[in-house]
């Protein structure tokens, strides 16, 4: 493993006085993707949280333990939080722009940290939203509302804000989840080209996602760490049956299927279009199943879905063609 950037010993976290995480000890590498894996519930987003010290917004909360970062133990009472939160950009399940202008959103962070000349802030502006691949489609509208932005320009937006105070590390709480297919490849590659100067914590339920782009895999499941390693140890020869079972997609609870609609055949977009079809047609809360035999569709109807505000539950190879998609409307 190459050099650690954070140290996790012993956390544990409480809500309200259920375990949510129990007894993690792991090590984050060094400029690389660690993705954080497991079903929805498994503590990979109060994990990240412990992070950057999020989890004490929470109501009842209590946690434990050690986080290193820099030899600096963030869950210390001493430790200046703000500083700890500087040191990591967080990239939330959905954008969230501040209600000002483009130019503003990224010039936010550096003015509060001190950064007040007019030609720095230009710069720094230009920079991240360079660097972020959004500079060349607003450029002439700096001034305009962010809200204006498409949702994906909008993710793109919150990047280079992040981006723009200079953290060390990124924090992705399911960053794409929200986004169209086309927006979420443009943070996935972003992402790739990133972990050059950052460390980034990427926590997905898209095990296809963390093949893409994990170089360290932690997997949790009911708050307790499974298991963790290089992405080709982990998804290659897990040691774990609970992990080979997830990443096989065949660690799927069972669930009262209300609908079925057989897709095989149909290429992409045709089968996200007409399993969109199917599921409008039942009521919020009840669970589709779609089956397919198209490789791409594996990926791109959950990401379709999940950019559509549904909740994909699973998905499970049933043979050598043929993969079920589970998803319940919201």
């Amino acid at each position: 493993m190459s050099e650690t950037h954070i140290k996790i010993d012993n956390v544990n976290a409480y809500y309200s006085g259920n375990h949510a995480l129990k007894n993690i000890s792991v090590r984050i590498p060094k400029k690389q993707i660690t993705a954080i894996i497991g079903p929805s519930g498994c503590g990979k987003s109060t994990l990240l949280k412990c992070m950057n010290r999020l989890i004490d917004l929470e109501d009842e909360i209590a946690y434990s333990g050690n986080i290193l970062i820099d030899n600096e133990n963030i869950f210390d009472r001493k430790t200046d939080v703000v500083n700890i939160r500087k040191k990591m950009g967080l990239l939330a399940q959905k954008p969230t722009p501040l209600p000002m202008s483009i130019y503003e959103n990224i010039a936010f962070g550096p003015r509060i940290h001190g950064v007040k000349k007019k030609p720095e802030l230009d710069t720094i502006v230009e920079k991240y939203l360079t660097l972020a691949g959004l500079w060349e489609e607003v450029k002439d509208r700096l001034n305009s509302p962010a809200s204006q932005l498409s949702i994906g320009q909008q993710q793109r937006l919150c990047l280079a804000r992040g981006l723009a105070v200079e953290p060390e590390i990124i924090l992705c709480d399911e960053p794409t989840s929200a986004l169209d297919p086309v927006s979420s490849q443009h943070i996935e590659h972003l992402l790739l080209k990133l972990k050059e100067d950052y460390t980034i914590v990427l926590v997905t339920h898209n095990i296809h996602q963390a093949i893409r782009l994990a170089d360290y895999v932690v997997h949790l499941y009911l708050g307790e760490l499974v298991e963790h390693g290089t992405a080709n140890e982990v998804f290659e020869n897990p040691k774990e049956e609970r992990t080979r079972a997830y990443i096989n997609g065949t660690f799927i609870p069972e669930f009262k299927i209300d609908a079925e609609v057989n897709l095989k055949g149909n290429e992409c977009p045709y089968n996200f279009i007409y399993a969109k079809q199917a599921l409008h047609n039942l009521a919020k809360g009840k669970i589709l199943k779609v089956v397919v035999d198209s490789p791409t569709a594996i990926t791109e109807v959950p990401r379709g879905m999940e950019a559509d505000g549904h909740n994909v539950l699973g998905v499970k190879q049933v043979n050598e063609s043929d993969w079920e998609i589970l998803i319940r409307k919201q």
